[in-house]
């Protein structure tokens, strides 16, 4: 490792310093996704449906109970205002999304910024080996260091290539992830405020 910090130059500093990030960020972001649902299945949504109908919000509650979850979270403190209404149970619900949906994407957008910046480090660690080059030719000097500046563009380029695409596959596979759940909670929270807001009509 240490000879290949030394052949690749100043700039493979940075270049493993932002993959070290970027390796701590997916991770990070893999353990946070893989504890959570994406998906409310349409099982439940009918039991909530149900029990909402019969009046019994405990049993709501321990179905959505995962304090963990986003998605249930935000339904569970939203429905506990259902009889005051589909507006006030609509509202809460809106209230936590803008709380909780930022917290999913923590730190994703340092991994497109990472995956952007690292090819420009590897292309300034190739412009700066062949500096080197021209000028050990300049010198009509020996082979040996003209390969250590060859050596070096050709490094730098490699790791910020390989930094980037990983990076940049990351980013998308949780910009994905976040968006699935965004769509499936604002489609569960329309079926429920819609169901409570006609529980209301039918009771009045």
């Amino acid at each position: 490792m240490k000879d290949l910090i030394a052949q690749g130059g100043i700039v493979m500093y940075p270049l493993l310093a932002i993959s070290i990030i970027a390796l701590a960020i997916t991770m990070e972001r893999f353990f946070y996704f893989s504890r959570i649902s994406q998906d409310i299945p349409e099982t439940i949504v009918q039991q909530i449906k149900e029990n909402l109908k019969q009046g019994e919000i405990e049993k709501v509650i321990r179905l959505l109970n995962k304090p963990h979850n986003p998605m249930y979270y935000i339904l569970c403190n939203g429905i506990q205002l259902y009889k005051e209404g589909h507006i006030e149970t609509e509202r809460a619900m809106d209230e936590l999304k803008m709380k909780f949906f930022p917290k999913m994407e923590k730190h994703v957008n340092m991994l497109q910024f990472i995956a952007k910046i690292s090819p420009s480090l590897g292309l300034l660690g190739t412009i700066t080996g062949m500096i080197k080059t021209f000028h050990f030719l300049s010198l009509n000097v020996e082979s040996q260091q003209l390969a250590q500046g060859i050596s070096e563009a050709l490094l730098t380029t490699a790791l910020g290539l390989s930094i980037s695409i990983p990076a940049l596959a990351a980013y998308y596979y949780f910009t994905n992830k976040i968006e699935h759940i965004i769509k499936n909670t604002e489609r569960v929270e329309l079926i429920l405020v819609n169901h409570i807001q006609k529980l209301g009509e039918n009771s009045a």
